[in-house]
């Protein structure tokens, strides 16, 4: 992930932030969580139709918190694969599959732009992850091509509110900032062109416009 734009992280910038953060990251969640984040991740998970046995990608999986949910819909016989770019990050998610007694879970340290998906998933998900690289079209492009017909790719995270006065975005970017959220990242929409590639099954904004989910599944 590269971008010359003033604001944009770059991938060493984003590595620090969150390598910084792991051990207080989901804490600094406490206000989403409140707001439905766990039932949100649910049932967004629920829309991938995973399958026993199926292979799961957790793109920016973070500190595995949608591990719980893959590994209700995959089973003990599926596969879940986490990347992210943070290592304190993926130790914490590792940390998290230990405690679920879960021996099934791969942890892969990458750029999400340079990641290799397997050729043999079923289905992709990233929450509150493809909104900062810049090259999120390409990865979902990638993404798409790794899903066999029927695959699907489910997505949450955050938007910019475009009804909200420009006072009150900037109050929550500054709410925000931990996570590395900044204006510059306005424009970075991965639902679009996760439309162009996949049949659009489910889409909604809700918190106010400045959140969204969707779920498409590959023809």
């Amino acid at each position: 992930m590269s971008d010359n734009r003033v604001g944009i992280l770059s991938n060493s910038e984003v590595e620090r932030l969150y390598d910084k953060n792991a051990g207080s990251y989901d804490l600094l969640l406490a206000g989403f969580r409140w707001a439905g984040l766990n039932r949100w991740r649910r049932n967004l998970i629920a829309r991938l139709e995973l399958q026993p046995g199926d292979h799961v990608v957790d793109l920016c999986a973070g500190t595995g918190a949608n591990l719980p949910f893959l590994l209700n819909q995959v089973g003990s016989h599926g596969r879940v694969m986490l990347v992210d770019l943070s290592q304190g990050m993926l130790e914490k998610g590792r940390a998290r599959a230990t405690q679920l007694g879960a021996g099934n879970v791969d942890f892969i340290k990458s750029d999400v732009g340079a990641f290799a998906f397997p050729q043999d998933i079923q289905g992709v998900v990233s929450t509150f992850g493809l909104e900062m690289p810049p090259d999120y079209a390409e990865i979902i492009a990638k993404a798409v091509s790794a899903l066999p017909r029927g695959g699907r790719l489910a997505l949450l995270g955050l938007k910019h509110p475009e009804s909200w006065p420009r006072w009150l975005i900037d109050i929550g970017i500054l709410l925000t900032k931990s996570f590395g959220v900044s204006r510059e990242y306005e424009e970075f929409q991965p639902w679009k062109p996760a439309r162009e590639y996949l049949r659009e099954v489910h889409f909604r904004e809700f918190l106010f416009g400045c959140a969204y989910e969707f779920v498409g599944e590959k023809a």
